[in-house]
């Protein structure tokens, strides 16, 4: 129905009809009743018929904590806090929709060796072993093992030690041994040692032996030694003997060989040569004896040896010769040559020249030699006896075969001194 209903004329001049509109009834036609059709929703409700009190019984405000929120009333958006994984939590899943949160860290705990614990999860302590009590002393010879307790050593504990004792006397030929004391050795500690005493005296022809004695050698010990003595003389025709002395001889000692021919130099010729030269003999001796053996390689049947002393020339002086005559050389003895009958030996002979090292007087020598006459084999003896003019002692020999010929290799000169 709109609008006011006329009165004027006696008659309705206004509303014919009355329809219903929305949440509205109508009940009547004459006499219509008209009537508001309003239901009260969630959150809402309506009191009153004439005056109608519409309230609101929902949520008149918002807050929260840990979430967001964009209003207090109206059109309200509520914001949830981002979920995040820590040490031991893993999220995954939407954040709008379903969320999974699980464990990734310790999900149970088991106590290990000597180690207890009060639960298996949750709020576990977890407990140590407890410290010892007893500490076990150390003993000399004691073994490692790794022991059975259950408990812990403080880091202040202490093992008892056996005590220091006194080391044992040492004595000599004292052997090794491994001991079985119970007490340590200190590091101060010192062994008795035997005391020292005199060596004994060395003598000639001791034998080796250990001893007897318990005293010690010191360092700077020293034996007595045996006296040196002269040694003695050697002789002609002496026998070799391990004597009864009982002094010592020295490094530098000299056996006198003034009975003795003492074998000075020695010259054998490899090849033929026309001289033969024996020097450096020393002038430690009184006389000298040359023994030779050669033969000439002349074209005959004798040839004869000749000598020269020192620096002399061969045959060029007039020092060699007998009272009242001079010549170059000194005379020596036969020599049997190339054509000689006995052609299957070399002769030889001797030569003595006496006080040869003297520096004031002249030299005797005599020369005796076989000899061949002719070609037959009849030897006879050659014989000199000569003087060297000369005040100077005899230091070389030179040999020569007067016809000038070459000495036959093998050809031998040694020279002694007396």
């Amino acid at each position: 129905m709109s609008g006011p209903l006329g009165t004027s004329g006696g008659g309705a001049a206004g509303v014919t009809s009355v329809t219903a509109g929305n949440g509205i009834t109508v009940t009547g036609t004459t006499t219509p009743t008209i009537a508001a059709s309003i239901a009260a929703g969630t959150g809402v409700s309506i009191a009153g018929t004439t005056t109608l009190s519409v309230s609101n019984t929902g949520v008149t405000s918002l807050a929260g904590t840990g979430v967001t929120v964009s209003a207090s009333t109206g059109a309200v958006t509520i914001t949830a806090p981002v979920v995040a994984g820590g040490t031991g939590i893993s999220v995954s899943g939407s954040q709008t929709t379903s969320l999974s949160i699980t464990n990734t860290g310790v999900t149970s705990i088991v106590a290990g060796t000597n180690v207890s614990v009060s639960g298996a999860t949750g709020a576990v302590t977890v407990n140590a072993p407890a410290y010892g009590t007893t500490i076990t002393a150390s003993t000399i010879g004691g073994t490692a093992a790794a022991g059975t307790s259950t408990g812990v050593a403080r880091e202040d504990h202490k093992h008892a030690f056996p005590s220091g004792a006194a080391p044992s006397a040492l004595t000599v030929s004292s052997t090794q041994a491994t001991g079985t004391s119970t007490a340590p050795a200190l590091a101060d500690h010192v062994h008795a040692m035997p005391g020292s005493a005199i060596a004994g005296a060395s003598a000639v022809g001791d034998t080796a032996a250990t001893g007897t004695a318990t005293t010690v050698a010191l360092s700077d010990h020293r034996h007595s030694r045996e006296a040196f003595g002269t040694p003695g003389a050697v002789t002609g025709g002496a026998t070799a003997a391990s004597g009864s002395a009982t002094t010592l001889a020295r490094s530098d000692h000299v056996h006198s060989t003034a009975s003795m021919g003492v074998l000075l130099a020695s010259t054998t010729l490899g090849s033929a040569a026309v001289s033969v030269t024996v020097s450096s003999i020393p002038t430690t001796y009184k006389h000298l004896v040359v023994l030779w053996s050669c033969r000439s390689l002349y074209a005959g049947v004798n040839d004869y040896l000749g000598m020269v002393f020192n620096s002399d020339a061969w045959n060029s002086g007039t020092k060699f010769g007998v009272w009242g005559s001079s010549q170059g050389y000194g005379n020596v003895g036969t020599v049997h040559a190339a054509t000689n009958l006995a052609a299957s030996y070399d002769n030889g002979g001797n030569l003595w020249i006496w006080n040869y090292s003297s520096a004031s007087q002249w030299k005797t020598y005599w020369g005796v030699a076989p000899s061949n006459q002719g070609t037959g084999l009849n030897m006879s003896q050659s014989q000199v006896m000569e003087i060297w003019k000369d005040t100077t002692a005899i230091t070389a020999i030179k040999f020569q075969l007067t016809s000038g010929s070459n000495f036959a290799s093998g050809a031998r000169f040694d020279v002694w001194g007396y």
